[in-house]
């Protein structure tokens, strides 16, 4: 091999290992996120059933009206 060749794919090379570790940060920093949204949406999701609940608990017909 030439010189050149040997040059190109070096740099090749090189542009290759750079491309590979910013998709490992993207996807190490899009996996840190998921998880945030994954522990968001189960949060949300007890509160729902909290209200749900009190929800259940507060049905108006369930009162007696006053004057009884």
């Amino acid at each position: 091999m030439t010189d050149k060749k040997i040059i190109d794919l070096e740099t090749r090379i090189a542009f290759l290992e750079d491309t590979v570790d910013t998709l490992n940060k993207l996807v190490y920093q899009q996996t840190k996120e998921i998880a945030t949204y994954q522990d968001t949406l189960k949060t949300m999701t007890q509160h729902m059933k909290q209200v749900q609940s009190d929800i259940e608990e507060f049905k108006p017909q369930n009162e007696i009206p006053p004057h009884y």
